[in-house]
């Protein structure tokens, strides 16, 4: 055996040392991005009773198809006004049925809810202005992204139901 037979690549402890590092390296950099998405795409949305929420999703889907099956069309159109570090909304509910009739006599509320803060709800009544139409005013304590959900108490057991996303006061978003 010759002494150019024994100069081949030969592993030392720094080459070990050197794939150690480079490895955890890999590893903690991919953790590092998945944990940077994972906490910036998060919403925020948790419930406290999820189990039973998850029961009842089919009994929200039924109610959403009679819903549907009515053909009610139900408007939703909104102002907003920056008012201070807050907004104020004015709210114009507009209900007909299948056949273009008012839908009149019913009570209701629409509820402004935060996504990511708890304690800032706030609920305004709706007062019917006209046969179906409807009227609610509120103040939000912040401008921003709000969810606004409407129950119309319509006398049939379960209330007609609608939730839309809403931006309110200051500017819109790009």
């Amino acid at each position: 055996m010759s002494n150019a037979d024994t100069r081949g690549f030969r592993l030392t402890g720094w080459h070990v040392l050197a794939i150690f590092v480079l490895f955890f390296g890999v590893v903690f950099a991919v953790n590092g991005v998945m944990t940077y998405v994972a906490l910036s795409t998060f919403s925020g949305i948790e419930t406290p009773n999820a189990y039973q929420e998850g029961r009842d999703f089919n009994a929200r889907l039924a109610a959403a198809e009679a819903q549907k099956a009515l053909g009610w069309d139900v408007s939703i159109e909104e102002t907003f006004e920056a008012v201070g570090d807050g907004a104020e909304v004015r709210v114009l509910i507009t209900a007909r049925d299948a056949g273009d009739a008012a839908l009149a006599g019913f009570g209701g509320t629409v509820t402004f809810w935060r996504p990511v803060v708890q304690g800032e709800d706030v609920v305004t009544d709706l007062t019917e202005t006209a046969p179906g139409d409807y009227e609610g005013i509120a103040r939000l304590p912040a401008r921003g992204h709000w969810e606004m959900r409407l129950e119309l108490d319509t006398g049939l057991g379960t209330p007609y139901y609608l939730e839309k996303r809403v931006w309110a006061g200051g500017r819109q978003p790009s």
